[in-house]
């Protein structure tokens, strides 16, 4: 079993999940820096690439991934690893996250 490089943080956090050919609402439920556990009732598969936009309470716009990869998938859960995003959007998911472990 492979380790993670960061532990996840549990969150409640409404997401928008976007493909070629669909969009679905997702809830984030634990987070990390490379990546999050999410629940939602569309159907996936390991490897499938999906962008993410997660709304994150305080900030007028959503944190945008515009690349993630399906890791493992346990309907109605799954895993995604953040392959790409701005700048920006690592630097507000970096406190995101740090504000969130530090109400835990």
């Amino acid at each position: 079993m492979k380790l993670r490089k960061y532990g996840r943080i549990p969150v409640e956090l409404a997401a928008s999940l976007s493909g070629a050919s669909f969009r679905a609402p997702g809830v984030i439920v634990d987070i990390s820096l490379t990546g999050c556990r999410v629940q939602s009732e569309l159907s996936v598969q390991k490897n499938d690439a999906v962008g993410v936009l997660i709304d994150v309470p305080g900030h007028d716009h959503p944190l945008y991934i515009s690349q993630a990869i399906i890791r493992w998938s346990n309907a109605p859960e799954f895993g995604l690893e953040f392959i790409q995003m701005e700048l920006t959007d690592r630097q507000r998911l970096h406190e995101v996250v740090q504000r969130n472990a530090g109400e835990r």
